[in-house]
């Protein structure tokens, strides 16, 4: 939970029409929603949930970026993926006053729009207009992880990482392609899905297909054969 000294001021209309799920409301809805709204501003290595909390508030991850994370029994926390904005945090659970299932944690200074669940509620039940979004984005969130969960299943370290690595090429038809690795690669092997000894392993078996790393910078000399080898094709 942020708290409330570090709420600064209302996000404004704008800013919530920006926002997925709520931005199609009209505009006498997003005026309500900005009564009730907050815009907090944190620095990094900061508490937005805690594991286990039933959450009061909707956070909208507006700019920054903050880790997921789960503690477990021997009391290490462990980091399971990086949030980006914009994004909301652990909806199904602030929606259905559930205890959340992760923590949320900044890694670098982050701006969230922060939303009380009872009144959003409430005006999704006074609004049927701002239920569908809601569905549709749920039904979207069920379908990437069903996907996620079966490249865990079916892939190895090394071919999650070739498809995140591909998704991060924006001129397709630049040959070799170049880009930055958004974040530190601790953060990236919570990203794929694996150790950082595995992600290690994992860039030394893409190298023998084109991939160069150094410092952050990443080469891909042949996205064909980078393709095929996440896809499991052999060439």
């Amino acid at each position: 939970m942020i708290e409330t000294h570090e709420l600064a001021m209302k996000p404004g209309v704008e800013a919530l029409r920006a926002l997925p799920l709520i931005g199609g409301a009209d505009l006498i809805v997003l005026a309500r929603l900005n009564e009730v709204a907050d815009l907090a501003r944190l620095g990094p290595d900061e508490d937005l949930l805690r594991e286990g909390d039933v959450l009061e508030e909707l956070n909208f991850l507006l700019a920054g970026q903050a880790a997921a994370t789960h503690t477990q029994p021997s009391g290490i926390v462990a980091l399971l993926d990086v949030m980006l904005p914009v994004r909301p945090l652990c909806l199904p659970a602030a929606l259905q006053r559930l205890p959340a299932p992760i923590g949320v944690r900044t890694l670098t200074s982050a701006r969230l729009i922060v939303l009380p669940v009872a009144e959003l509620r409430a005006m999704i039940r006074d609004s049927p207009d701002l239920a569908p979004p809601f569905l549709d984005y749920a039904l979207n969130e069920m379908h990437r992880l069903t996907q996620e969960i079966c490249a865990l299943k079916l892939q190895s370290s090394a071919q999650r990482l070739a498809s995140y690595l591909l998704s991060l090429v924006q001129e397709t038809e630049l040959s070799p392609a170049r880009f930055i690795l958004p974040f530190e690669k601790r953060l990236l092997a919570a990203r794929v899905g694996c150790s950082q000894e595995n992600l290690s392993r994992a860039f030394a078996t893409l190298r023998r297909i084109g991939v160069e790393t150094q410092r952050g910078v990443v080469v891909v000399r042949n996205l064909q054969s980078l393709r095929a080898f996440s896809e499991g094709i052999r060439t």
